[in-house]
């Protein structure tokens, strides 16, 4: 991985650069108290280390509606598959959200080839930001190993004052901060790792813990997969689904046939579904099968921390914790959870 000195204002006249030749460049900005992702006019609005946005990069290539064909139905039918995917630079991307990002490649790349994510990833460029400070109480990257970007990224930004220390994640990115950027030396790389040793130790003092190991978790949720706790939380549950909604890591979909009037022509839309939502289970008979709330608490933690760490080998929680910041009732934080449940099984 190559390693850049630039200096910010090199840097960000050439993100100025880009908006001004009519360049989709997307950043976190402040919106009255919050952050969040919206098209930039200068770099100027970027919110640099800022709190967190409420909804993640994730929406910027998987959607929460999108079309995925068009039909006509004459005396044949007639279906066009439809693509919709524009280069894009995302800019001030936090690592909980690379990370939430490179779990969906995997995920929409096994298999059964997902056209519409990965045409959207291809014209993606990610330029990713250190985060320095926690972002959020709610938050515990460092607990999940996420502060830092596994992969998926094209750049990498750290701030050193005057100057961005930038980490090279792909031909892409070397093309674009080679032009503006020099070459790290020793005595940057050394200061860097100084910066993030400080880093580390911020957020170890300053984020919950996490009582079991990270790699324990799976069995630690299989062995109380009984537990009272899924029914105790899931009693105040409002089963709203806005965990699912705020998530980076979350893919699930429903697919919808729309038909225009003339009955000739139509689309197909996918949107965002969630397992916290009632609808979820139901099925054709009208039967919903998994309709106590705590159930589908049990169900989504399990996803996180057991069914698709073992698959894929990392929890499929970041640990941004937007999740937590969104309930209402306070009871679906995975790491609050892991330590309920792991405090309990030690009293038994």
């Amino acid at each position: 991985m190559e390693k850049y000195l630039v200096a910010k204002t090199s840097f960000l006249k050439r993100i100025d650069k880009e908006i001004k030749e009519g360049k989709e460049v997307v950043a976190p900005v402040k919106q009255e108290n919050q952050a969040n992702f919206r098209r930039l006019k200068s770099t100027g609005e970027v919110l640099w280390g800022g709190p967190q946005t409420v909804i993640s990069a994730k929406s910027f290539v998987f959607p929460q509606k999108e079309e995925l064909l068009r039909y006509e139905m004459n005396d044949e039918i007639k279906v066009q598959p439809t693509v919709e995917a524009r280069p894009m630079i995302l800019l001030g991307v936090h690592p909980c959200d690379i990370n939430g990002i490179s779990l969906l490649d995997k995920v929409f790349s096994e298999k059964n080839l997902d056209e519409n994510y990965l045409r959207k990833r291809e014209n993606l460029t990610i330029i990713g930001v250190e985060c320095l400070e926690p972002c959020s109480p709610e938050s515990f990257c460092y607990r999940k190993d996420s502060i830092v970007p596994w992969d998926g990224f094209d750049l990498f930004l750290t701030d050193m004052g005057r100057n961005f220390f930038v980490e090279v994640g792909s031909a892409k990115g070397e093309s674009f901060i080679s032009e503006i950027g020099k070459k790290a030396t020793q005595a940057d790389i050394d200061r860097v790792k100084k910066i993030r040793r400080e880093r580390d130790a911020l957020f170890d003092r300053e984020q919950r813990k996490l009582k079991p190991k990270l790699s324990d978790l799976p069995r630690l949720l299989k062995e109380n997969y009984d537990s009272p706790v899924w029914a105790e939380r899931g009693a105040r549950c409002f089963g709203c689904g806005s965990c699912n909604m705020v998530c980076p890591t979350c893919y699930c979909f429903d697919v919808r046939d729309c038909v225009e009037l003339d009955l000739k022509h139509g689309s197909r839309l996918r949107w965002w579904d969630g397992c916290m939502l009632t609808d979820f289970t139901r099925v054709a008979t009208g039967e919903i099968f998994r309709e106590d709330r705590g159930a589908r608490l049990r169900h989504r933690t399990h996803r996180k921390d057991c069914y698709l760490f073992e698959k894929w080998g990392r929890s499929f929680c970041t640990g941004c914790g937007r999740c937590g910041k969104a309930c209402l009732t306070k009871i679906v934080d995975p790491l609050d959870i892991a330590n309920e449940i792991y405090e309990r099984s030690r009293s038994r």
